[in-house]
Order: structure tokens, then C-alpha cells, then sequence
């Protein structure tokens, strides 16, 4: 386990780290137009590679320790079909990545950290938020609870 604390960096938090992908991606260049993942938890391209607190899980209204446990419990559904099924790696389809930041951004964008023209970290260098999650809590939770196995490509 490596786990990797950054402290207030948020949208730039891993530009100088070396994390490889399948055939060679790096995560700076999976990352160019701006980081996402997800659920905030995986990112095409990167199998077996998932974030607690990653893009758009943080929260302005409450504790995020809530948001971690929801991630927590996720990442381990993901173990547990990894090793029910005898896979070696689990990557999230790119098309079901793409799919949910694009309904993301569109809540997002209506919402004050973006439409009310407020510059903060919150924000990338584009003025896309990617720090935040768009709802309550209790949403995250609910569509977090049970992993989609038909989101993901097992790797044997």
C-alpha cells in the first residue's frame, strides 16, 4: 500500500508522480485536460489504482470522513470481485468514466463555486471544478453502495 498525503494541493496533486497505466499512460497525460476518475475512486486506464478523496469527493457542507468510508467500502467490493472471479486487475471503462463527469460537471456548473464566477481552489486552471462533489452526502453514499461490476473490464 503507498499512500499519499498532499496536503492542500488539490486539482494538482499528483503532477509530479510516477503512475504508470496500462500501455504506458502516464496519469499527467490521462489528466491533461484535467483530472477526473470515476466516483472519485478509479481511473480509466489505471487498473487495480484507486483514490480516496480523489476528484470531485470533497466536500464544502460537512465532514468528508463520511465520503472515505463510502470509498472504502467500494474499493473493497472491487477486492472482492477481484478475487471471487480470479482477475488480476479491475479498470473502469473509459465510456462509464466519460458518462458520469460529464453529468457531474453539468450539476456542477450550476452550482455557486462555478456559475456565481468565484475563483478558489475548488477550481482548475480552466475554471472547472474538480474538487467537489455537486450533492448531499447521503447521495454518494447511495450510489456508491454497491460497486457495478458492469462498469468495470476484469484483466486476466
Amino acid at each position: 500500500m503507498v499512500i499519499y498525503g498532499t496536503g492542500f494541493r488539490v486539482t494538482d496533486a499528483l503532477q509530479e508522480q510516477r503512475i504508470v497505466g496500462r500501455e504506458g499512460l502516464k496519469i499527467q497525460d490521462a489528466w491533461q485536460d484535467g483530472i477526473e476518475a470515476y466516483y472519485g475512486i478509479t481511473t480509466a486506464g489505471f487498473p487495480n489504482l484507486f483514490f480516496l478523496l480523489g476528484p470531485n469527493t470533497g466536500l464544502g457542507h460537512t465532514s468528508v470522513v463520511f465520503m472515505i468510508e463510502s470509498q472504502v467500502r467500494y474499493v473493497m467490493d472491487c477486492l472482492r470481485l477481484l478475487s471471487k472471479t480470479g482477475a488480476r486487475a479491475i479498470d473502469v471503462r473509459p465510456e462509464r468514466q466519460r458518462a458520469f463527469n460529464e453529468r457531474l460537471q453539468e450539476r456542477l456548473n450550476r452550482l455557486v463555486w462555478t456559475e456565481g464566477g468565484c475563483r478558489s481552489w475548488y477550481l482548475d486552471e480552466h475554471g472547472v471544478n474538480r474538487t467537489t462533489w455537486p450533492g448531499f452526502t447521503f447521495e454518494y453514499w447511495a450510489r456508491t453502495r454497491k460497486m457495478k461490476p458492469d462498469a468495470y473490464e476484469l484483466i486476466y
